[in-house]
């Protein structure tokens, strides 16, 4: 019960704000997810919807690591600099809203039924993969270390190629709605809707 209260109050926060979840790297090689808002410097907390996503694991490699819990934030004791994944999904009303975050641009295949990957590691340039396919004409906004954000569209390829002229990190983030019904936790809903993002650090 206390699970969907978190997730009612993050659904209301992501009607007027847009929610995400996504990752960040540490020097300590860790990877903390946060959820809120990363261009508005928002994060949500244990006392709030946060609590939805104490039970996400985290994937690095054939690794499954189980999140330390904190106040606005989950922590995993990742290691090196492998591509590192979180996902969870939650049933609200009638949907059901699935968050896809990776931190790093390593890998370029694709995992997750949506997903931004690099055509080349560690590149500028990227592929948007919607269901094993390049999704062409999707918007994707692009948050800087310094909040500042620029969005792009990808081409008949599903392609595009972003600026990155500071050093820190840069979040990429994407949306696309799904109109299909199913069953998620014995909990039914009519449609879906997929929330992307990929972290990376530029030094």
């Amino acid at each position: 019960m206390k699970r969907l209260t978190a997730f009612a109050l993050a659904f209301t926060a992501m009607t007027t704000q847009a929610h995400m979840l996504w990752l960040e790297r540490g020097a300590d090689q860790k990877t903390l997810a946060y959820f809120g808002e990363y261009g508005e410097n928002l994060t949500e907390t244990q006392q709030g919807p946060l609590q939805a996503f104490n039970s996400s694991k985290a994937v690095q490699g054939k690794k499954e690591l189980t999140a330390q819990v904190n106040n606005n934030n989950l922590s995993y004791a990742t290691q090196g600099t492998a591509d590192v994944r979180v996902n969870n999904d939650l049933v609200h009303g009638d949907m059901l809203a699935q968050f896809r975050a990776k931190a790093g641009r390593q890998e370029i295949k694709a995992i997750s039924e949506l997903e931004i990957v690099p055509t080349t590691a560690n590149s500028n340039q990227f592929t948007i993969i919607f269901q094993g396919k390049p999704l062409a004409k999707q918007e994707v906004t692009i948050i800087s270390p310094q909040r500042w954000e620029k969005k792009y569209i990808s081409n008949e390829q599903g392609q595009f190629t972003v600026d990155t002229p500071w050093k820190g990190q840069y979040v990429l983030e994407i949306g696309k709605g799904v109109d299909e019904a199913g069953e998620y936790n014995k909990q039914a809903y009519k449609n879906r809707y997929l929330v992307a993002t990929l972290s990376f650090n530029v030094n």
